[in-house]
């Protein structure tokens, strides 16, 4: 057969038999049946779908899978709708190649996906050879991919490419495969698709040829997932060789790093110096952010384990279901899904420390797995896995009341008077006095190095608001609040409008004479003007608040 063309909307030199579904402005091939829902075409049962839903579907596919594997999809969806229109158009058209080879592009048009232009198309069915290329105005492929991603200089045809590889491959025997080389996608004018035998190709079809023998998603994960394992056992060796080499300085310098200059700190660090020589299991009690991790690590880094790994189990967030798993692990098939076993965070931390940042997120499981380790020192995954001995250190915390944890039935009584012989209470913030004050220097100290500023210090009004500040998430926010006061500096010392409004705001109740200027004009700006709700913002009353603005002059 040699070369064909089309013009605008109808083929030319088509038979018949096929030239005549695109005749006449309009066609009878489509068929709506509203009262029963149902759209035909062709005799074929099927749906609308319009170029923004289209364009939807493409976005939450590149979004959820990445680029590359999306169009790994939409090639292989496409080949294998290609494969069974094929087997479709071979029986309509009593297993003419001929006729069936021709077959797609126009119904392809007839559905609205293109306008298309068979610019090469050379076949000999006894020789088996075949050169295709067609071109489409008009994709609606491309058209989607565009509302989704501009021009930014990648074919998008996915799908087109791999219905046309599946239709001629199927209907061939052999694998043929259509590769874009213009595209709107790319910024091109229009489309165009180039046809070969898979060995007349070259690298340029190997994405292709991994898209069809991708595995399924799972597996990819299992496979990421071993070596990531891998890369983290090695980093766990690693970590062990440094911890040996620093254990002797490390375990001194924690304690001393700890700001704890106020008396109800002190009491709490001269318990963990303690109990850090010891083997008992350890309960610090405090509100979230008031450095409990922090301090469990100084107890370790100070204790004979040091030398040994610190795993710290982190449960805020984490799905009620996982937890014992991440915890004791599992074996290779103990549940759907599990296609390799899982070291659980209690052996990790072998003839270490296991630090728990949340124990009233444990549930009654994950505790009699944690009584098992203190009674038995060993461990029992789940599933096939054996009993495992284990040396491991205790270290719990929470921001809850034990007690009421107790008597609410969500700690196990056996845990609870395990872990409460060395129980700390880490007082929040607001309650250390002036080590707020240390605590803000050392903190700006650490960001100005960090951020190139090193001339950076605080004014003293600024270490008076800090001191003064109510600080709701403790030192975690304290931390926070400087390094973005650091990074937002106007000048070499940071003052109240470097602050945040909240914080220079949140202050206990002072009388009108130690309200300054700036700490008003703030209230006011975040009131918009209103007095009475300034004054409840800045703890004082109407009065106070206008005799303060008289003094100062404010308007």
């Amino acid at each position: 057969m040699r070369p064909t063309r089309m013009s605008q909307q109808v083929f030319l030199e088509l038979p018949p038999v096929l030239s005549h579904y695109l005749e006449g402005a309009r066609n009878v091939w489509l068929e709506s049946e509203p009262k029963e829902g149902r759209l035909t075409f062709l005799n074929r049962v099927g749906r609308f779908e319009d170029l923004e839903a289209s364009a939807v579907e493409r976005r939450h596919l590149i979004e959820s899978l990445g680029w590359r594997r999306a169009r790994a999809l939409c090639f292989r969806t496409g080949f294998e709708q290609g494969r069974r229109d094929a087997v479709r158009h071979m029986s309509v058209f009593q297993q003419n190649v001929r006729l069936a080879l021709q077959a797609a592009p126009v119904f392809g048009q007839l559905q609205g996906r293109y306008v298309a232009d068979p610019v090469c198309f050379e076949f000999d069915l006894e020789k088996r050879t075949l050169h295709r290329e067609i071109a489409f105005e008009g994709s609606l492929e491309a058209k989607a991919h565009q509302v989704v991603a501009g021009s930014l200089g990648q074919c998008a045809c996915w799908n087109t490419a791999g219905y046309f590889s599946g239709h001629v491959s199927e209907i061939l025997g052999r694998r043929v495969y259509f590769l874009e080389t213009e595209c709107l996608g790319k910024g091109d004018e229009r489309c165009r698709v180039v046809a070969h035998f898979e060995p007349e190709w070259g690298d340029e079809l190997d994405w292709v040829r991994m898209a069809m023998k991708g595995a399924p998603l799972d597996e990819e994960l299992a496979d990421a997932e071993r070596r990531v394992a891998l890369a983290q056992k090695k980093a766990r060796q690693a970590q062990l060789k440094l911890n040996a080499l620093t254990s002797r300085l490390r375990g001194e310098l924690l304690f001393n790093d700890v700001v704890a200059q106020s008396e109800a700190m002190k009491v709490v660090m001269a318990r963990a110096e303690q109990v850090a020589a010891s083997e008992i299991p350890v309960l610090l009690v405090g509100e979230s952010g008031v450095g409990r991790k922090t301090l469990a690590r100084a107890i370790h880094f100070a204790g004979g384990r040091k030398g040994a790994p610190f795993e710290a189990l982190d449960l805020s967030g984490m799905d009620k279901r996982l937890i014992l798993q991440e915890l004791v692990g599992f074996a290779a098939g103990a549940f759907q899904g599990a296609v390799r076993g899982h070291v659980g965070a209690i052996q990790r931390a072998h003839r270490g420390t296991l630090y728990i940042q949340d124990l009233e997120d444990l549930d009654q499981e994950a505790q009699r797995a944690l009584v098992h380790l203190l009674e038995n020192h060993a461990v029992t995954g789940l599933g096939n896995s054996p009993r495992e001995d284990v040396s491991v250190r205790l270290i719990a915390a929470t921001s809850r009341e034990p007690r009421e944890l107790l008597q609410e039935g969500r700690l196990r009584e056996d845990l609870y008077y395990a872990l409460s012989v060395a129980r700390m209470d880490i007082p929040p913030l607001r309650e250390r006095g002036s080590d707020v004050a240390r605590m803000a220097d050392a903190f700006v100290r650490e960001f100005a190095e960090v951020h190139e500023n090193t001339n950076l210090t605080l004014s003293r009004e600024c270490v008076q608001v800090l001191q003064e500040c109510a600080w709701p998430g403790n030192v975690r926010q304290l931390r926070n609040v400087l390094e973005q006061a650091v990074i937002f500096a106007q000048g070499d010392t940071l003052t109240l409008a470097d602050l945040p409004e909240d914080v220079v705001l949140s202050r206990f109740k002072k009388a009108p004479d130690e309200l300054s200027e700036d700490v008003i004009r703030l209230a006011l700006r975040k009131t918009r003007g209103n007095r009475s709700a300034a004054a409840d913002l800045l703890g004082v009353g109407r009065t106070t608040l206008w005799r303060a603005m008289r003094r100062l002059n404010i308007e």
